[in-house]
């Protein structure tokens, strides 16, 4: 997938660097473009279409307990989820008049999985301490091997990576047809959710609901190019990306949108921000909805066993325990790493802390630390290798 930059001037928890909205493009060796996308059912009953329910899983990726987010926090996502692919969110009044004919329940709900790949009981939350203080839009967080969670299985799952991106990312995704070890969602960790939210711009889910919206296979409004095609007949042709809140309308000089009701830019497939996205139209949740057919993309979800009862009711296995030691203990100027035959152990990464859990060192492929320099005290050593992952506590004198 192609990287794509969108500066959005605002402060972040993160970084005082510009904010990306999203980061995802499309990928034309990835889209998949239903056929028929001409959609008007301004006077449909959307009782009459069946709602298809998608199995979560997020994969909470945590360096230290700030990004290790509650379990009411990913439930609250889950909830404005629900809303704003329902037309339910309590701001869906503010669209203008012009546009309110457009509003679409898209009849696509989400929630958390019950049943693990195994068949065993899930909550549909994996957590998991990394070695990673942040991560870039290059899909490591995705692979146990780099200190992230591996995905499951994504025929039946929406995988929901939630972690802290560098770069003043927000987040991106994968669209229709990406490879299934790396097909779903990434987003930052402390816009993710509408409880316990800091940040004053990105604070009601909207994120997840714009990159989701990628992954449903759905574009950025302008076809991420200058008055692009984003294949919804619906969705007013633009000129580019609508940032802040804008004020109805919005009507570009030199601009492809020669509608005197100017750019859809409160669609969910823009660039506003959380307070003024607020809809989705109904080609928009025809094109969603077309991955689910007999032949669509994401048929598969519709089998899966996600929401049932579990099946599986044995305990898992017990990895087989990662065993290795620092030599010698207590340490002196160096420390070796040794494994379980006494032989130097090479880790792909390592990382020291002090007692109290601060990071004071941290390197790649090595089997030799230098500690001469920390003071007398107890240290934890944390070390990364393709076998797993495992901490030791040591004494330097």
């Amino acid at each position: 997938m192609r990287i794509f930059f969108i500066p959005i001037l605002i402060g972040s928890f993160f970084s005082a660097a510009a904010q990306q909205r999203c980061s995802t493009i499309e990928n034309p060796a990835d889209n998949i473009s239903p056929n028929n996308i001409q959609y008007k059912q301004q006077g449909a009953t959307p009782e009459d279409i069946p709602v298809i329910t998608i199995p979560v899983v997020v994969h909470i990726l945590y360096n230290d307990n700030s990004d290790n987010i509650s379990t009411e926090q990913v439930l609250s996502q889950i909830a404005a989820l629900n809303k704003d692919f329902a037309a339910l969110n309590d701001d869906i009044n503010k669209v203008p008049a012009a546009f309110k004919p457009f509003i679409a329940d898209t009849r696509i709900r989400f929630e958390l999985a019950r049943v693990d790949p195994e068949g065993r009981a899930t909550n549909g939350i994996v957590r998991k301490k990394t070695y990673q203080s942040a991560w870039k839009q290059d899909d490591r967080m995705k692979f146990a091997d780099s200190g992230g969670s591996d995905a499951w299985d994504s025929r039946y799952y929406l995988n929901i990576w939630v972690c802290r991106l560098g770069s003043g990312m927000l987040g991106y995704a994968s669209f229709p047809g990406a490879a299934a070890e790396k097909d779903g969602v990434v987003i930052r960790s402390d816009i993710f959710g509408t409880i316990n939210i800091e940040h004053t711009v990105y604070n009601k889910g909207r994120t997840a609901t714009h990159e989701i919206g990628h992954w449903l296979n759905l574009k950025h409004l302008w076809g991420d190019k200058y008055c692009g095609d984003d294949e919804v007949e619906d969705t007013p042709p633009q000129s580019n990306y609508n940032s802040g809140c804008s004020s109805f309308p919005v009507i570009k000089p030199g601009s492809c949108n020669n509608s005197p009701h100017g750019d859809m830019f409160m669609n969910f497939m823009d660039f506003s921000d959380d307070a003024c996205a607020l809809m989705f139209t109904h080609g928009q949740a025809k094109r969603m909805r077309q991955l689910f057919s007999p032949s669509g993309h994401r048929r598969s979800i519709l089998q899966s066993p996600a929401l049932g009862a579990p099946w599986n009711l044995t305990e898992p296995v017990a990895a087989e325990a990662f065993r290795w030691q620092v030599y010698p203990n207590p340490a002196g100027n160096d420390v070796f790493l040794r494994d379980e035959n006494g032989g130097l152990l090479l880790a792909d990464e390592y990382v020291l802390f002090d007692i109290n859990g601060r990071k004071l060192m941290q390197g790649r492929s090595a089997n030799t630390i230098h500690t001469g320099k920390l003071p007398s005290g107890i240290y934890l050593l944390q070390v990364h290798t393709a076998r797993g992952s495992a901490t030791r506590k040591f004494v330097k004198r």
